[in-house]
């Protein structure tokens, strides 16, 4: 099985700070173009999107233009805040499927309701972060899915051992499906993965133990907040870092179940 995580933006491209928003408003229609080659291109089997929206404006759902243009033909999503793009618009978290969805739960991140002023004086609020679960069934198996995209706690001054209840839903559902064929993929916002959810270490393996963003974001450099989780039931046979517009790498893997 072909998995992908990708971090879209809202497919805006690279964006800066709160303090410094000048190109995060302007939707690149090559940007919606290439999600959809790409997913044609690795011709990936289930893939997970965090800053997904469901449409981009008045005209375009995203959504309908990767069913009807890829074999992705099921999908399920979170979209839990407002777009800052597009009036109405929701934005979260997606999975897409070749495979049928046999199931699916949702649930949300612990949000600690964050504000932050920007030195223009816009006051920013954290957004309630969603989690969903999916099950898909391929070859006579069934395969949980869980996705899911943490709070962005420096954007706010904070990090993420100031609220590590935030992480806790998550823990929970892990560990509650911890003896199905299991595949975490997620923008967990943090490089201490198994500090802030420590339950689940030796249960699940990292599948990309790398960088998975550029070397701008948030002026941090290259660090790993995409992450590919498996437990013992399956194996890793190759791994993807795919180059896109957003300032997350697309983060890919080809699994075998043993």
């Amino acid at each position: 099985m072909k998995i992908a995580t990708r971090n879209i933006n809202e497919c805006v491209g690279i964006t800066t700070n709160l303090d410094n928003q000048e190109t995060a408003n302007v939707i690149n229609t090559k940007n919606i173009d290439e999600i959809i080659d790409k997913i044609n291109e690795y011709d990936f089997d289930v893939i997970c999107f965090q800053e997904y929206p469901t449409y981009v404006n008045e005209k375009i759902s995203l959504t309908d233009m990767i069913i009807n243009k890829t074999n992705l033909k099921y999908f399920v999503e979170n979209n839990t805040y407002n777009s800052f793009l597009f009036n109405g618009g929701k934005v979260g978290v997606s999975i897409f499927s070749k495979y049928e969805i046999k199931d699916s739960y949702k649930t949300l991140f612990f949000n600690p309701k964050l504000v932050k002023q920007s030195s223009n004086g816009d006051i920013y609020h954290s957004f309630d972060k969603g989690i969903i679960k999916a099950v898909i069934g391929v070859d006579g198996n069934d395969y949980t899915i869980i996705t899911g995209h943490a709070i962005a706690f420096a954007t706010f001054g904070k990090n993420e051992f100031d609220h590590p209840e935030s992480y806790e839903p998550l823990e929970d559902l892990i560990n509650e499906c911890i003896d199905d064929n299991l595949i975490v993929l997620w923008d967990f916002n943090s490089e201490k993965l198994f500090d802030l959810i420590p339950s689940v270490k030796g249960k699940v393996t990292d599948s990309i133990n790398g960088p998975t963003t550029k070397d701008y974001y948030e002026r941090r450099w290259e660090v790993q907040m995409d992450y590919i989780l498996i437990n013992d039931k399956l194996k890793k046979i190759e791994t993807y870092k795919i180059d896109n517009f957003s300032d997350h790498f697309i983060i890919g893997a080809k699994l075998l179940k043993k």
